[in-house]
């Protein structure tokens, strides 16, 4: 089979299905996101990829474990593949680069902003979908 995207079978290529959210979560810029969907086989876990232009940013969110926010309850897993930036958790700012893993848990507000001014920041991000408390 050739990488082609128009053919079945189990392998997504990274040029599939990519969407460009304009300010994404209320962030500034525009945030290519690249989504894994697996034919739903990863339920109730998701898979994507942030590509974040210089300037650009997902903006601080909460995912509430009730979801009174009505954007679900997830929890979430980044890691960068590459690129420098700052993940906020909560209160805190911490920057990251490329190789930098870490968990922003139900009920912590959550953004991630790309620093550098000409590298693209690029995200695995695993979205886990807990069942509203």
């Amino acid at each position: 089979m050739s990488a082609n995207s128009n053919e079945t079978g189990p392998i997504e290529h990274e040029h599939d299905e990519r969407e460009v959210i304009e300010g994404m979560r209320g962030g500034p810029g525009n945030v290519t996101v690249r989504h894994f969907r697996f034919g739903g086989k990863g339920a109730p876990t998701r898979f994507l990829i942030l590509e974040i232009p210089p300037g650009a940013a997902e903006g601080s969110h909460v995912h509430y474990a009730d979801d009174r926010n009505g954007i679900g309850a997830y929890e979430e897993f980044y890691y960068a593949i590459s690129g420098k930036g700052l993940a906020t958790l909560d209160d805190a700012t911490y920057p990251v680069a490329t190789g930098d893993y870490w968990h922003a848990p139900l009920n912590v507000a959550r953004g991630l902003a790309n620093v550098d001014p000409v590298e693209s920041l690029k995200v695995h991000l695993t979205v886990v979908l807990r069942d509203p408390v």
